[in-house]
């Protein structure tokens, strides 16, 4: 998993929207192309706006996320060359400087476990509830 926190030129948030959503309709199938060939299973972006102005926030996930800047940058794909200029000009910001720059660190990963993780842990053997405990609900020193 990667992640990157860019800018979004503020005269450019409606445009900005309307890229996303062109990835996610009428250039979806190239979008999912895309991902497959940077061996991409995820790709996330939020939007947030923040005291510095509006920001992109980008999670990839899969085997190809920690090389997918570098990837893009060098690829000659006509989707993925229109998918850079549009970062360029959107994010206003030079790409080759996002391909070079140092791959994030995951500083703080929390989460509920999912079942899966949950069913590999070792938990002691349940102790019956004695008879006592059922009949007034009480619990006797001897049960902890």
């Amino acid at each position: 998993m990667s992640a990157i926190v860019v800018p979004v030129k503020e005269d450019k948030i409606e445009e900005w929207k309307a890229w996303i959503e062109e990835c996610q309709g009428p250039r979806k199938e190239e979008f999912d192309e895309f991902n497959e060939r940077m061996k991409l299973t995820g790709h996330r972006v939020w939007l947030a706006q923040t005291p510095q102005g509006p920001m992109a926030i980008v999670v990839f996930e899969g085997p190809g996320a920690e090389e997918f800047r570098q990837k893009l940058a060098k690829s000659k794909e006509p989707f993925d060359k229109w998918f850079r200029d549009r970062i360029s000009e959107l994010h206003g910001i030079d790409f080759s400087k996002i391909a070079k720059m140092e791959p994030s660190e995951m500083v703080l990963d929390w989460h509920v476990p999912s079942y899966a993780e949950v069913s590999q842990l070792r938990f002691p053997p349940a102790r019956p509830t004695p008879p006592c405990r059922q009949r007034c609900g009480r619990k006797r020193y001897w049960q902890g």
